[in-house]
């Protein structure tokens, strides 16, 4: 284990440098491959997510790892293997070692990137979630600002998303079980017999040619600044609904799409551009060409009777 401020840092957890710590139950996991490899790899030769793990303890389990990327890992199973989807048996903790384990971890005071069992493990120790909204006063013309400060918030997980993870945060050490993948383990004798017949696939791998027209970051903030972080064309306001969470979180919508354009030119953040709710954004894209902010306010109006 090492710390990512101090390499002398020894993380002394039972769970660290053995593949079945105690106390840690063995579950069995589904793994659901996003795809065949490509046809060069073999007909047997799947592509898996989670590369950071799965190249690691497949092999253990007798598969073959034929190519590792950043974002995938194309492994082949053992011979006579039933799937997909795939399936192996490996330890890991219940909900209240992994919080006990992330306690500890706070109380020890430092961050730190390791093993736990076979998954990879990350514990990040009171991380600065200040934040400053940024609003446009129409009445002096001024632009005006409030800092933020909730209390510094720590997180940890093992795991990977896209086999099986488990993540909790906490302030000031009070730890809460966050978002897991996947929510529950499913073991083999509990498998409907329908399962697989009903199963849908995604991911089926095609070759295509994008185009990708850059934005520029500073217009974005321009647009914003004027504006402010509010939807022009409902009023929807993120920080107003979800409070400090929501603060500054707005999308850009180019009136004009800069796909259109095929070339660079120049910007107006105040003309060209306009602050919009996911939703909205979403509704004005609809169609094609984009329809008009005012189209969609008087949507909204009319929808609203």
């Amino acid at each position: 284990m090492t710390n990512d401020t101090d390499d002398n840092f020894d993380l002394n957890e039972p769970a660290a440098g053995t593949h079945h710590p105690p106390g840690w139950t063995i579950e069995t996991v589904h793994l659901e491959p996003s795809g065949k490899a490509p046809k060069k790899y073999g007909p047997s030769t799947y592509r898996f997510s989670a590369a950071l793990t799965l190249p690691v303890i497949l092999p253990r389990r007798g598969w073959e790892l034929v190519k590792k990327t950043k974002n995938y890992a194309y492994l082949r199973p053992p011979e006579g293997s039933d799937g997909p989807p795939f399936q192996i048996d490996i330890a890991v903790p219940s909900s209240a070692e992994f919080l006990e384990i992330a306690a500890r971890s706070y109380a020890r005071g430092q961050s730190w990137i390791g093993q736990l069992g076979e998954w990879p493990a990350f514990y990040q120790h009171e991380r600065n979630t200040d934040m400053r909204k940024m609003w446009h006063n129409p009445a002096s013309g001024e632009m005006e600002s409030r800092l933020h400060e909730p209390p510094p918030q720590s997180s940890f997980s093992i795991g990977e998303y896209g086999i099986w993870r488990m993540s909790a945060t906490s302030e000031e050490g009070r730890f809460s079980l966050g978002m897991s993948y996947p929510m529950t383990l499913v073991k083999q004798a509990h498998i409907p017999p329908s399962l697989k017949v009903r199963t849908l696939f995604e991911g089926t791998p095609t070759s295509i040619e994008l185009t990708k027209y850059e934005r520029n970051a500073a217009a974005r903030r321009r647009c914003i600044q004027h504006f402010g972080p509010t939807c022009l064309a409902c009023g929807l306001n993120y920080e107003q609904k979800y409070g400090a969470m929501g603060a500054g979180l707005i999308h850009v919508h180019h009136i004009v799409p800069i796909s259109t354009k095929g070339q660079v030119h120049k910007v107006d953040p105040l003309r060209d551009l306009v602050p919009l709710c996911a939703t909205c954004h979403h509704v004005v894209h609809s169609k094609d060409p984009p329809l008009s902010i005012e189209e969609v306010k008087q949507a909204i109006e009319t929808a609203r009777g």
